[in-house]
């Protein structure tokens, strides 16, 4: 939802995109102790969900300015450059992880990595795999998400179209194939016979939402969400969610604790439920009042490993996701020890900030260099056009 304060880079979207992945990781890693403190142990929603809406927000906010700005045909080879990106992306997942679970298959001649990764039969047939893999119908654990992504972007120039000339146009369809989902079980599957975790039919839904209040033209059209009755409406729906989340939770670790989650399918998160819905966008409505300036994050240096995070999306995801898929591998090799996962966490975590770090300053020597690069062309053009060039002058010191 839009928030106070836009500017050309809002430090609030990078630093929640940021939270968001790091969350994404700590849940990815079974059996650890973090794992309670995390989103979904206070709300039906996870950060898969902020991940997407965020992600459409972003999406919006720049190549909607591209196509306002350039056009459509523009826009649109930007839009679909970033698809293959993501795509790049997911296939070098799909043969890394292969690679991981071969390497530990031969090593230990465990078979229960097969299953947990969803490998199956794949090195007995892998050609009969090329093809699912290559169209994404394929998806080990752990990478689910960014299938649903790519096909996302794909089609987004379409919404982008939409979005430039009325909102209905883009946000009607868009509820009406999430409804699809909800009532006639619309989805893609895979080859294992499921369905795709994140069906994009449904989480279209949120990802284009994020995108109507991250679209330029949207600016400045959401008073509404200023009204007190709408925060207190928010905190009447995050308050029992929470509560209700937290007996979820505390009944892993209390015996005599029970659970008051209820076991609906309002609540499934492949076909993105209506009650996960309705809680994402109460704690939406609470984050966009309270958030701090745009400008607070970045001026914290506690701060800035996480923005670093949100900053590079895609790469930090993708070194996760890797991660995700070692430490799966640790919990059968130390028997669902909980302090080594726990452990594994924690250093997964400091990889994902050291490596951010490192893309952070590449980018900043990259940029330095370009800006270089630049004063020495229009130096070199100034002098071919027979202008003066400033020079430093040295004065000699005079003789004693």
């Amino acid at each position: 939802m839009a928030l106070r304060g836009l500017s050309r880079r809002d430090d609030r979207f990078d630093f929640l995109r940021g939270l968001a992945l790091l969350v994404i990781f700590i849940d990815h890693v079974p059996k650890n102790l973090f794992e309670a403190f995390t989103l979904h142990s206070y709300a039906f929603c996870d950060a898969a969900e902020v991940f997407f809406f965020i992600s459409g927000y972003v999406a919006a906010l720049v190549y909607g300015r591209k196509m306002l700005r350039d056009g459509f045909v523009p826009a649109t080879r930007k839009v679909w450059r970033r698809a293959c990106v993501v795509y790049g992306a997911q296939m070098f997942l799909l043969f890394a992880v292969l690679a991981l679970v071969w390497v530990f298959l031969h090593a230990t001649g465990d078979e229960t990595y097969r299953w947990m990764f969803r490998i199956q039969w794949i090195f007995e047939e892998p050609l009969t795999y090329i093809l699912p893999a290559l169209t994404m119908h394929y998806q080990p654990g752990y990478l689910d998400i960014l299938p649903a992504y790519v096909v996302l972007l794909a089609l987004f120039p379409a919404v982008l179209w939409g979005l430039n000339r009325n909102v209905w146009l883009v946000a009607v369809p868009s509820f009406a194939l999430w409804l699809a989902v909800q009532t006639t079980g619309l989805t893609f599957w895979t080859t294992s016979g499921d369905k795709w975790f994140f069906n994009p039919f449904a989480w279209q839904f949120i990802f284009v939402i994020g995108a109507v209040f991250g679209h330029p033209a949207m600016q400045g059209k959401f008073a509404f969400l200023d009204s007190k009755w709408l925060l207190r409406a928010a905190f009447v729906v995050a308050i029992p969610v929470a509560l209700i989340q937290m007996s979820d939770t505390l009944s892993h670790y209390v015996w005599w604790m029970n659970s008051l989650r209820p076991n609906t399918v309002l609540l499934d998160k492949t076909a993105l439920g209506a009650l996960r819905l309705v809680s994402f966008f109460a704690l939406a409505l609470i984050a966009r009042t309270y958030l701090p300036a745009n400008g607070v994050f970045t001026a914290n240096r506690w701060c800035e490993p996480i923005l670093k995070c949100g900053r590079f999306s895609l790469q930090v995801f993708s070194f996760g996701a890797l991660l995700s898929s070692v430490t799966a591998v640790t919990l059968i090799l130390f028997r669902n020890n909980i302090v080594v996962q726990s452990l594994a966490v924690i250093i997964g975590v400091a990889l994902q900030f050291a490596y951010a770090a490192w893309k952070d300053q590449r980018r900043q020597e990259a940029d330095e260099t370009k800006r270089v690069d630049s004063r020495c062309d229009s130096l070199a053009l100034s002098a071919t056009a027979g202008e003066p060039v400033p020079v430093r002058s040295e004065t000699p010191s005079p003789r004693r």
